[in-house]
């Protein structure tokens, strides 16, 4: 489920460089895991620079202070089959996401207008949404924003996959908010029935039996 928050950022970042779709054809807004895909599948070093590169740290800590017990241990109803008569019980563990993202570009004022494009954008809280990929269907939303504290930081270096010229490198980190790991565990719903034998029907006021 981690996966929809790393593509929810990156289509995001997507609108933000493109937001009419073709305006900036060039940009290349992926995470780490394509970006690796794609150095592997390039043919006579051959890649189309400028490129945001989304990298989601390794750790992933638990925000113990808000945690819900009764959730997390035993879930909450949250959706109900009416075919199988199954209740999806949902369990929730409040996650920290943080990301690292890198702009790469082979001259210095297309990264710095993407970074300053990226900044203002993020500098304040940016909320977002993912569709949970689970047996409870529903959207879930997220916070995104820029960390002030690490700011922009530039750098450029010699390419080994540029032959002429250098590649020059902006990073900022990205700070989430409301990020989660869910788990859905279902329970049938029984109903117990009526026992109808030993009850006793009393005539209403006014009747008598026959």
């Amino acid at each position: 489920m981690i996966y929809k928050f790393d593509e929810a950022i990156v289509n995001d970042l997507k609108r933000t460089i493109d937001p009419e779709g073709g305006a900036n054809p060039n940009v290349v807004c992926i995470t780490i895991d394509n970006y690796q895909s794609t150095l592997a599948q390039m043919q006579e070093d051959k890649i189309t620079y400028p490129i945001i590169l989304l990298i989601r740290d390794d750790d992933i800590p638990v925000k113990t202070d808000l945690m819900n017990f009764a959730r997390y241990k035993r879930g909450v109803p949250a959706a109900i089959d009416p075919k199988t008569n199954n209740v999806y019980y949902e369990r929730a563990l409040p996650i920290d996401l943080r990301y690292t993202l890198q702009i790469l570009s082979t001259n210095v004022a297309d990264r710095d207008e993407i970074a300053r494009e990226i900044f203002f954008k993020y500098e304040s809280e940016y909320f977002l949404h993912i569709e949970t990929p689970y047996e409870v269907k529903r959207k879930i939303r997220f916070g995104v924003q820029i960390d002030r504290s690490y700011g922009m930081q530039n750098a450029s270096s010699v390419s080994e996959y540029l032959s002429d010229g250098k590649l020059y490198t902006t990073t900022m980190a990205l700070l989430t908010d409301g990020c989660v790991m869910l788990h859905n565990t279902a329970r049938h719903l029984k109903v117990e029935r009526m026992d109808t034998k030993n009850i006793k029907l009393e005539n209403p006021k006014g009747s008598s039996d026959k």
